[in-house]
């Protein structure tokens, strides 16, 4: 996220945090520094050229004033710094910049188990839950998978705005949702194919993504379902990275079996308000589909993404090791 300023601007005593600093030289052999700056709206780079350094005093990490002004480069934006102090009396957290973040949960509908074909119903009892002692509990698992299920509802939450939406399906049905909490807004959707769409949408004015147990299930059921509906997906998924948190992997024990912990229980260690408190689970959601209660399943997931974005909160001041 970039700061905004304009080419050929004068820059005078603005204060910006400094990142992180580069010495180069230029092709006569002479020192350079590249600096990363950074304040609450993004970052931008800067350089000191060397007839400048012996009047700029900065260091990493702390807070300094600046002169000088922008210049386009190669169609960025940076600055060129004519002279900088350190200012010690200003608080760095200040100048961090706040990266738009999304946390998001789904909800999923089944095919009912005599809705496949003998090929399919073999494939999802012998193959993909083959290891369910229980078959006729199996057969209801269908919601599980994206090629015998669709997508029914995405509650989406900002932390950084403490606002929210929640796109639900309600097929064949041209009805108003009324949100459980102030903080959110609902969008009803008559298929799978335009609900996809928007939340597609909505995901291209973020930058980071926050789920639980998204990098195993979520993200890879979203991308599967939006192939199927011929959705284009905006953006590339990278597992692992800093853009996209699961919160499954961020707080866990081990890496054994029960080494993942289920978000309920996490809720109740951290003093994170319950999803699940109002009596409604996942595997009621093909039912309560079923039977049309759609704004149950809006509120469920709703509180799904609230309760998300507030352990992700916890687990980013205390736990990441961010400064």
């Amino acid at each position: 996220m970039a700061i905004n300023i304009t080419p050929n601007e004068l820059i005078r005593d603005r204060h910006f945090l400094v990142v992180s600093k580069e010495t180069k030289q230029t092709k006569s052999g002479d020192a350079y520094y590249v600096l990363e700056l950074s304040n609450s709206s993004g970052k931008i780079e800067a350089k000191i050229w060397n007839n400048n350094i012996a009047h700029c005093n900065f260091e990493v990490g702390k807070i300094i004033e600046l002169n000088g002004k922008s210049q386009e480069y190669n169609g960025k934006v940076g600055l060129i710094i004519d002279s900088c102090q350190v200012v010690d009396n200003e608080e760095t957290a200040n100048y961090s910049p706040t990266v738009p973040t999304l946390v998001f949960d789904i909800e999923t509908v089944g095919k009912k188990f005599e809705e496949l074909d003998a090929k399919e119903q073999d494939y999802l009892l012998n193959n993909l839950l083959k290891n369910d002692e229980d078959k006729e509990e199996a057969k209801k698992k269908t919601a599980l998978f994206s090629i015998f299920g669709f997508v029914c509802a995405i509650g989406c939450y900002n932390p950084g705005t403490d606002r929210g939406i929640v796109l639900c399906l309600t097929p064949g049905e041209s009805r108003e949702l009324v949100p459980e909490s102030e903080a959110y807004s609902y969008e009803c959707f008559a298929d799978e194919k335009n609900l996809l769409k928007r939340f597609w949408e909505i995901t291209e004015k973020y930058e980071k993504f926050v789920t639980y147990n998204g990098d195993n299930f979520d993200f890879p059921y979203l991308i599967i379902r939006s192939g199927i509906n011929r959705v284009k997906v905006p953006m590339a998924i990278k597992k692992w990275s800093d853009d996209v948190i699961d919160l499954q992997n961020k707080i866990r024990q081990g890496s054994g079996q029960h080494s993942a912990f289920k978000l309920e229980m996490l809720c109740k260690a951290f003093g994170v308000e319950n999803p699940k408190e109002a009596g409604v689970s996942g595997g009621e959601v093909t039912s309560l589909f079923e039977k049309k209660e759609y704004n149950t399943i809006a509120d469920y997931v709703s509180r799904d993404a609230f309760s998300t974005s507030r352990l992700y909160l916890i687990w980013k001041e205390y736990m990441s090791g961010e400064k």
